[in-house]
Protein backbone atom coordinates (compact mmCIF):
# COMPACT_ATOMS: atom_id res chain seq x y z
CA UNK A 1 0.00 0.00 0.00
CA UNK A 2 3.02 2.22 -0.34
CA UNK A 3 3.26 4.96 2.22
CA UNK A 4 -0.54 5.24 2.50
CA UNK A 5 -1.52 5.49 6.14
CA UNK A 6 -3.06 2.08 6.68
CA UNK A 7 -6.15 2.75 8.74
CA UNK A 8 -6.89 -0.95 8.55
CA UNK A 9 -3.68 -1.74 10.41
CA UNK A 10 -4.34 0.99 12.95
CA UNK A 11 -7.78 -0.43 13.52
CA UNK A 12 -6.34 -3.81 14.39
CA UNK A 13 -3.89 -2.69 17.09
CA UNK A 14 -5.95 -4.40 19.75
CA UNK A 15 -3.67 -5.45 22.58
CA UNK A 16 -2.40 -8.98 22.71
CA UNK A 17 -0.92 -11.32 25.26
CA UNK A 18 -3.38 -14.05 28.30
CA UNK A 19 -6.83 -15.60 28.92
CA UNK A 20 -7.61 -17.32 25.64
CA UNK A 21 -5.43 -17.99 22.61
CA UNK A 22 -6.19 -16.74 19.11
CA UNK A 23 -4.69 -17.06 15.68
CA UNK A 24 -2.54 -13.98 15.24
CA UNK A 25 -1.46 -13.06 11.74
CA UNK A 26 -1.75 -10.51 8.94
CA UNK A 27 -1.86 -11.25 5.24
CA UNK A 28 -2.11 -8.95 2.26
CA UNK A 29 -1.36 -11.70 -0.25
CA UNK A 30 -3.98 -14.35 0.36
CA UNK A 31 -6.07 -15.82 3.14
CA UNK A 32 -3.41 -18.34 4.23
CA UNK A 33 -3.08 -16.70 7.63
CA UNK A 34 -3.57 -19.30 10.36
CA UNK A 35 -0.19 -20.67 11.49
CA UNK A 36 0.84 -18.13 14.14
CA UNK A 37 -0.94 -18.01 17.49
CA UNK A 38 -0.98 -15.59 20.42
CA UNK A 39 -1.94 -16.01 24.07
CA UNK A 40 -4.19 -13.09 24.93
CA UNK A 41 -4.20 -10.88 28.00
CA UNK A 42 -6.78 -11.38 30.74
CA UNK A 43 -8.82 -8.42 29.46
CA UNK A 44 -9.39 -10.11 26.08
CA UNK A 45 -12.70 -11.90 25.70
CA UNK A 46 -12.74 -12.85 22.03
CA UNK A 47 -10.76 -13.61 18.90
CA UNK A 48 -11.38 -11.42 15.87
CA UNK A 49 -11.02 -11.95 12.14
CA UNK A 50 -10.89 -8.83 9.95
CA UNK A 51 -11.07 -8.28 6.22
CA UNK A 52 -10.31 -4.72 5.16
CA UNK A 53 -9.95 -3.06 1.79
CA UNK A 54 -8.73 0.49 1.34
CA UNK A 55 -8.06 2.53 -1.77
CA UNK A 56 -6.49 5.91 -2.32
CA UNK A 57 -6.65 7.86 -5.56
CA UNK A 58 -7.13 6.12 -8.88
CA UNK A 59 -5.77 2.73 -7.83
CA UNK A 60 -7.61 0.10 -9.86
CA UNK A 61 -6.84 -2.88 -7.65
CA UNK A 62 -7.97 -4.41 -4.40
CA UNK A 63 -5.81 -3.83 -1.35
CA UNK A 64 -7.42 -6.39 0.93
CA UNK A 65 -5.75 -7.08 4.26
CA UNK A 66 -6.83 -10.08 6.35
CA UNK A 67 -6.05 -10.09 10.06
CA UNK A 68 -6.62 -12.43 13.00
CA UNK A 69 -5.98 -11.17 16.52
CA UNK A 70 -6.98 -11.12 20.17
CA UNK A 71 -9.82 -8.65 20.71
CA UNK A 72 -10.87 -6.70 23.79
CA UNK A 73 -13.26 -4.22 22.15
CA UNK A 74 -16.70 -5.66 21.42
CA UNK A 75 -17.57 -2.59 19.34
CA UNK A 76 -15.43 -4.09 16.60
CA UNK A 77 -17.25 -7.45 16.56
CA UNK A 78 -19.44 -8.58 13.66
CA UNK A 79 -19.47 -5.21 11.94
CA UNK A 80 -19.35 -3.70 8.49
CA UNK A 81 -17.85 -0.24 8.18
CA UNK A 82 -17.76 1.73 4.95
CA UNK A 83 -16.29 5.15 4.14
CA UNK A 84 -15.76 7.36 1.10
CA UNK A 85 -13.82 10.54 1.82
CA UNK A 86 -11.93 12.48 -0.81
CA UNK A 87 -9.80 9.99 -2.74
CA UNK A 88 -9.94 7.49 0.13
CA UNK A 89 -12.31 4.51 0.31
CA UNK A 90 -12.64 1.90 3.05
CA UNK A 91 -14.57 -1.35 3.46
CA UNK A 92 -14.10 -3.27 6.72
CA UNK A 93 -15.75 -6.52 7.87
CA UNK A 94 -15.21 -8.49 11.07
CA UNK A 95 -16.35 -11.58 12.95
CA UNK A 96 -15.65 -12.49 16.58
CA UNK A 97 -15.77 -15.73 18.58
CA UNK A 98 -15.06 -16.67 22.19
CA UNK A 99 -12.98 -19.84 22.38
CA UNK A 100 -9.37 -20.89 21.93
CA UNK A 101 -8.22 -20.52 18.33
CA UNK A 102 -11.78 -20.14 17.10
CA UNK A 103 -10.92 -17.44 14.55
CA UNK A 104 -9.99 -19.97 11.87
CA UNK A 105 -12.79 -19.57 9.27
CA UNK A 106 -12.46 -17.12 6.42
CA UNK A 107 -14.44 -13.90 6.30
CA UNK A 108 -15.99 -12.45 3.16
CA UNK A 109 -15.59 -8.75 2.51
CA UNK A 110 -18.99 -7.22 1.80
CA UNK A 111 -19.22 -6.27 -1.90
CA UNK A 112 -19.12 -2.60 -2.79
CA UNK A 113 -21.87 -1.04 -4.84
CA UNK A 114 -21.73 1.94 -7.14
CA UNK A 115 -25.48 2.51 -6.94
CA UNK A 116 -26.20 6.06 -5.65
CA UNK A 117 -28.58 6.20 -2.68
CA UNK A 118 -29.59 9.84 -3.14
CA UNK A 119 -27.37 11.34 -0.43
CA UNK A 120 -24.61 13.82 -1.28
CA UNK A 121 -21.86 14.83 1.16
CA UNK A 122 -18.95 17.21 1.15
CA UNK A 123 -15.72 15.24 0.97
CA UNK A 124 -11.99 15.30 1.80
CA UNK A 125 -9.31 13.12 3.39
CA UNK A 126 -5.95 13.89 4.96
CA UNK A 127 -3.28 12.08 6.94
CA UNK A 128 -0.69 13.83 9.05
CA UNK A 129 -3.20 16.50 10.06
CA UNK A 130 -6.41 16.72 12.07
CA UNK A 131 -7.80 19.34 9.68
CA UNK A 132 -9.58 18.46 6.45
CA UNK A 133 -11.21 21.16 4.30
CA UNK A 134 -13.88 19.76 1.91
CA UNK A 135 -13.19 20.69 -1.70
CA UNK A 136 -15.75 18.50 -3.47
CA UNK A 137 -19.15 16.87 -3.20
CA UNK A 138 -19.62 13.11 -3.65
CA UNK A 139 -22.65 10.94 -4.32
CA UNK A 140 -23.02 8.37 -1.56
CA UNK A 141 -23.70 4.78 -2.58
CA UNK A 142 -25.16 1.61 -1.09
CA UNK A 143 -25.11 1.48 2.72
CA UNK A 144 -23.20 4.74 3.06
CA UNK A 145 -26.22 6.67 4.31
CA UNK A 146 -24.58 9.27 6.57
CA UNK A 147 -22.43 12.35 6.06
CA UNK A 148 -19.52 12.22 8.50
CA UNK A 149 -16.81 14.58 9.74
CA UNK A 150 -14.12 13.02 11.92
CA UNK A 151 -10.64 13.94 13.11
CA UNK A 152 -8.34 12.35 15.69
CA UNK A 153 -4.81 12.44 17.02
CA UNK A 154 -3.79 9.05 18.40
CA UNK A 155 -0.54 8.01 20.05
CA UNK A 156 0.76 4.65 18.83
CA UNK A 157 4.07 3.85 20.43
CA UNK A 158 6.39 6.82 19.92
CA UNK A 159 4.43 8.34 17.05
CA UNK A 160 1.41 10.63 16.92
CA UNK A 161 -0.93 9.69 14.10
CA UNK A 162 -3.32 12.33 12.79
CA UNK A 163 -6.28 11.50 10.55
CA UNK A 164 -9.14 13.68 9.30
CA UNK A 165 -11.92 12.96 6.85
CA UNK A 166 -15.25 14.29 5.64
CA UNK A 167 -17.50 12.19 3.42
CA UNK A 168 -20.03 9.37 3.18
CA UNK A 169 -20.14 6.64 5.82
CA UNK A 170 -22.21 3.72 7.00
CA UNK A 171 -24.46 4.19 10.01
CA UNK A 172 -22.26 1.78 11.98
CA UNK A 173 -19.15 3.93 11.41
CA UNK A 174 -21.05 6.98 12.60
CA UNK A 175 -22.44 5.38 15.74
CA UNK A 176 -19.29 3.88 17.25
CA UNK A 177 -16.97 2.84 14.48
CA UNK A 178 -14.93 5.98 13.92
CA UNK A 179 -13.88 6.08 17.56
CA UNK A 180 -13.48 2.30 17.75
CA UNK A 181 -11.43 2.05 14.56
CA UNK A 182 -9.19 5.07 14.88
CA UNK A 183 -8.90 5.74 18.63
CA UNK A 184 -9.60 2.57 20.61
CA UNK A 185 -7.05 1.04 22.99
CA UNK A 186 -4.62 3.96 22.85
CA UNK A 187 -4.31 7.46 24.21
CA UNK A 188 -6.18 9.66 21.77
CA UNK A 189 -7.89 12.98 21.36
CA UNK A 190 -10.96 12.95 19.12
CA UNK A 191 -11.31 16.51 17.91
CA UNK A 192 -14.43 16.17 15.78
CA UNK A 193 -17.05 13.44 15.48
CA UNK A 194 -20.20 14.64 13.72
CA UNK A 195 -22.66 12.71 11.56
CA UNK A 196 -25.81 13.70 9.73
CA UNK A 197 -28.44 12.20 7.44
CA UNK A 198 -28.78 15.63 5.81
CA UNK A 199 -26.63 16.03 2.70
CA UNK A 200 -25.49 19.10 0.84
CA UNK A 201 -28.55 19.04 -1.40
CA UNK A 202 -30.66 19.79 1.67
CA UNK A 203 -28.56 22.65 2.97
CA UNK A 204 -25.12 21.29 3.68
CA UNK A 205 -23.38 19.11 6.22
CA UNK A 206 -23.70 20.70 9.67
CA UNK A 207 -19.96 20.56 10.34
CA UNK A 208 -20.20 22.11 13.79
CA UNK A 209 -23.91 21.86 14.37
CA UNK A 210 -26.14 19.94 16.74
CA UNK A 211 -24.07 20.03 19.88
CA UNK A 212 -20.95 21.41 18.27
CA UNK A 213 -17.57 19.76 18.21
CA UNK A 214 -17.33 16.75 20.53
CA UNK A 215 -14.13 16.54 22.54
CA UNK A 216 -12.95 13.39 24.28
CA UNK A 217 -9.71 12.21 25.80
CA UNK A 218 -9.72 8.42 25.52
CA UNK A 219 -7.20 6.54 27.56
CA UNK A 220 -6.69 2.76 27.54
Amino acid sequence: MGDLLSLCVLAALLGTGGAISCYNCTSAEAYNCTKAQATCTASVNSCITIACEEELGDEDKENVVYEKKCNSDDRLCNQFYGLTAGAYRLRWNSTCCRADRCNLPEITLQPSTGEPNGLQCRSCFTRGSDVCVPSEVVNCTGLLTRCIQFSVTATTGFEDVRVAFVGCATRSLCEVGAVALFAAQRQAVVKTNVCSQVGVAQGGLPLLGLGGVLLWVLRP
